[in-house]
Formats: structure tokens, C-alpha cells, sequence
């Protein structure tokens, strides 16, 4: 039995291509009135590159914008855009006996595009036409002036605001393909799940994940985190230590799958027997929180106001848990809270583990910093329905942000002989996958991802 369900359906897929469509006239439209105007667009699935001074390859990932147009993942692919037109698909496939050639071109689903298949680059240049005056996006400028494509308007930055911007609002196709990745997570999330209640090492859990989810390593949408006890205090901790960990009482597993080029990003921890009593307590109290949070994903609600209510909701659990001192809100005030939830809440969740378009004021732009209270929030946006986002709110023990506490003039809020019962449990995320839709959330990873042991 798959997997993961068979692509979403032709016309599901056509109502998606009109809608990015639509999109990309109106970010050109935004462009020209920004000065900068073109004829249409050219998207390229991007070139391949090796390691420097080396002939290795690179995992190829194709360029996000290319694959929101077309769902393959061969290098020297193009898209032309061209307003009132049909997009044109140009598929480069050179007969080359040391590589295995790209395999189809998606089925029925890329009958919304007009396809040619061509042996080389310049029977490309050919069958795309004239694109002097067109906008580029891709990889590979000197390419993209080669096909006659002026270097000023090679990712002009007007247009990909707009085109930025666009790609938080997912299409139903987009949302399928979403779920279908959280889908494919959740077999290797159960299959994690039963190793960590053996206590297996932490390479052995994640080569479980990869085999149960049917994933190479090269098509995770990022390298997965797979942490025992105080390594869970590494937010992005990538070691996977191969022998049996001890004393191993909490266990973080933070992966995800990709589907058509759509990615899941999903966090669980889990605290064994064994773990210590206010630990196991804490992390009953942020799953509670993160459901919470999870119900409170609504158009209109400002994420930096979700984020705020997720650091004040952290912070209440630590006091009334014996690890702070003060109220929570006093906690918030004086960025107490930052030493235990240091990163964001979330972000938009996408083509992109880390989805375009959360850090712009609008589709014109410009790029705004976060508030300095919260300094790694990637979301800045206000929900609208059809975004998804990431909801993981986390607390941690790190001994290099307690360190500072501890020498801060705040030392005297924290109970410190707390603290140091609870820095080997390292700490606590959980996230999932959620749609913004008029109704609410609509949680889409929490159907195949089990909560906390």
C-alpha cells in the first residue's frame, strides 16, 4: 500500500495553475507600476552545481517559484509566463549515459501546461521564443542573459515581493499536497515512536523514520533532528549519535517528508519512565499550550500577537512549576522568557520548509525585522485563509542562554537548583501543520501524527 495518496486530481490542478496565473499577472502589473516592466516571466527549475573543486554534484532542488508552476524536480527545466497565454513547459533531457534521464512529466496533471521536450539547451533558447524583456527567476544569470534576458531583470525585486507575497495564500492543490507530506511523516513518525520507547540509538530511530516514510536522506525537506536527553537543547542538533543513549528520558524528534514538492515539518517529544516528574508535568503543560495556540489560528489574527501569547503561556507554566520566581507576565517584560523560548513560534510552510512571503509588509514590499522582544520570529503576517503554518511553541534548558541568566541582573527570578534538576531533560517542542480557513484550523498533521507518550 502507498504511502501517499495518488497526485491531486487534473482539474484540482488546472484551478491551481489559473490561480498562479492570476498571481503572476498581477505581481507583473505590481512590478510595472514599481517601474520595472515586463513582458512576462521565465522560470527555470534552476542548473546543477558541484561541491567547489570538486566534480561531486549537489542534491538538486529545484528552484521554489518553477515548482509552484510544474511538479518536477529536473534541472533546466523553464516555464514561460506570458499574460492571456497558456504556460509553456520546456523540458531539457540530453541523452547522457552516466546519468538515469528525468521520468515523465507529472501525468494528467501537466496537461494544464503546454509541454515540449527538447535534447539541449539551445533547442530550449528555441523553443521558448523571444523572452527579451522578460523577467527571470532561477539559478543561473549567465544563462539567463545568454537567452537574451537583460541582467537587470534577473529576480527583479518588485516582482518577487509580489510573487512572494502570493505564495503564503495556498491553493486546495497546494493544501493536498501539504497534507499528503504530513501523511508520509506520520508512518515515519510512528515507527520513531516505537523505537524510542526501546530506547534505540539515535541514528538507529532515524534510519527507521527513512525506511518507514520510504524516503532517501536527499528528499527530506531538511535534515531531521533526532535528540536524546540534553541534546534536545540543540535546536538544530544534526550529530545522531549511533550507540544507545543514556539515561534516555526525553526523546525530540523534529522531521518531516515532502509530497510534489510540498513539504511537512512536525515535531514531537516524548518524556519515558523514568524522565523526572516536573519534566513529564511540563511537557503535559505544553501540549496543552500548543493546542490552545493551534485553536486560535483564525483569519486576521496577528501572528506576532500568537507568538506573544505563546511566550506568556511558557512562562506561566515555569512559574507555576517552581522555575520561576515571578508572575508571567513580569517574566515577558523582562525578556526572561527569551532564555527558555528563545526561537519563533512558527512560520508559513510551503514549497519551502521556511515559506516566503512571512517577513513582508505586502505584496509591494518591503521586508520588515522582527520586533527586537522576539528577534527569530520568522512570521510577521497577519493569517489569512489559505496560508498554513507552523505551530511550535518550545521551552528548553540550554546551558549557554542560563549562563547569561544566571550572570544577568534577572538571576534572582529563576530558582536555580530547579533549573539544574530539569538542564538533562534538555527540553520540549511540539509542532504541527496548520491551514488558516474562514471555519478556523484545520490541523493537518495531528491526523497521523500521535501526541506525546
Amino acid at each position: 500500500m502507498p504511502v501517499v495518496a495518488a497526485l491531486p486530481s487534473e482539474p484540482r490542478f488546472r484551478d491551481h495553475v489559473q490561480r498562479i496565473c492570476s498571481a503572476a499577472e498581477e505581481a507583473l502589473r505590481i512590478s510595472r507600476e514599481c517601474g520595472r516592466p515586463f513582458d512576462g516571466i521565465v522560470l527555470h527549475s534552476g542548473s546543477a552545481s558541484t561541491y567547489h573543486a570538486q566534480d561531486r554534484e549537489i542534491d538538486f532542488r529545484p528552484v521554489p517559484h518553477f515548482m509552484r508552476f510544474a511538479p518536477l524536480t529536473a534541472p533546466d527545466t523553464f516555464i514561460a509566463y506570458t499574460p492571456g497565454r497558456i504556460p509553456k513547459l520546456v523540458r531539457t533531457v540530453v541523452e547522457d549515459f552516466w546519468y538515469e534521464p528525468p521520468t515523465g512529466t507529472g501525468g494528467e496533471v501537466l496537461d494544464a501546461l503546454e509541454v515540449v521536450t527538447v535534447s539541449s539547451l539551445r533547442q530550449a533558447h528555441v523553443e521558448l521564443g523571444t523572452v527579451r524583456g522578460y523577467a527571470y527567476i532561477g539559478n543561473n544569470a549567465e544563462l539567463a542573459e545568454s537567452f537574451g534576458i537583460d541582467a537587470a531583470a534577473i529576480e527583479p525585486t518588485p516582482l518577487l515581493h509580489a510573487l512572494d507575497w502570493a505564495r503564503a495564500e495556498k491553493t486546495p492543490y497546494e493544501v493536498e499536497c501539504i497534507r499528503a507530506a504530513a501523511q508520509r511523516a506520520g508512518v515515519g513518525h510512528a515507527a520513531a515512536r516505537q523505537l524510542v520507547e526501546q530506547g534505540a540509538s539515535e541514528r538507529a530511530i532515524h534510519r527507521a523514520y527513512l525506511e518507514a516514510a520510504d524516503v532517501l536522506e536527499t528528499e527530506l525537506p531538511y535534515t531531521n533532528i533526532t535528540a536524546w536527553d540534553d541534546h534536545a537543547a540543540i535546536l538544530h542538533y544534526q550529530t545522531k549519535r549511533g550507540e544507545r543513549p543514556g539515561p534516555a528520558h526525553v526523546f525530540l524528534i523534529d522531521a518531516g517528508a515532502t509530497a510534489w514538492g510540498y513539504a511537512s515539518d512536525i515535531t514531537r517529544t516524548y518524556a519515558r519512565a523514568g524522565a523526572h516528574p516536573l519534566f513529564a508535568e511540563l511537557l503535559r503543560r505544553m501540549g496543552e499550550l500548543q493546542r490552545q495556540l493551534v485553536d486560535r489560528v483564525r483569519p486576521q489574527v496577528s501572528f506576532v500577537a500568537l507568538h506573544e501569547a505563546a511566550a506568556l503561556g511558557i512562562c506561566a507554566a515555569l512559574r507555576d512549576l517552581g522555575v520561576l520566581r515571578i508572575s508571567a507576565e513580569d517574566a515577558l517584560e523582562r525578556r526572561v522568557s527569551h532564555t527558555f523560548f528563545p526561537h519563533g513560534l512558527g512560520h508559513q510552510l510551503g514549497l519551502q520548509v521556511h515559506d516566503v512571503g512571512g517577513n513582508l509588509r505586502g505584496p509591494r514590499g518591503p521586508r520588515q525585522d522582527p520586533p527586537s522582544a522576539y528577534p527569530h520570529l520568522r512570521n510577521l503576517r497577519e493569517l489569512s485563509a489559505g496560508q498554513v503554518v507552523t505551530i511550535e511553541p518550545g521551552v528548553y534548558f540550554i546551558p549557554m542562554l542560563l549562563r547569561a541568566l544566571r550572570a544577568s541582573p534577572h538571576a534572582e527570578v529563576v530558582d536555580w537548583d530547579v533549573v539544574d534538576v530539569l538542564i538533562p531533560c534538555g527540553g520540549i517542542r511540539i509542532e504541527d501543520d496548520v491551514h488558516v480557513t474562514g471555519d478556523g484550523p484545520e490541523d493537518l498533521s495531528r491526523p497521523f501524527v500521535p501526541g506525546s507518550l
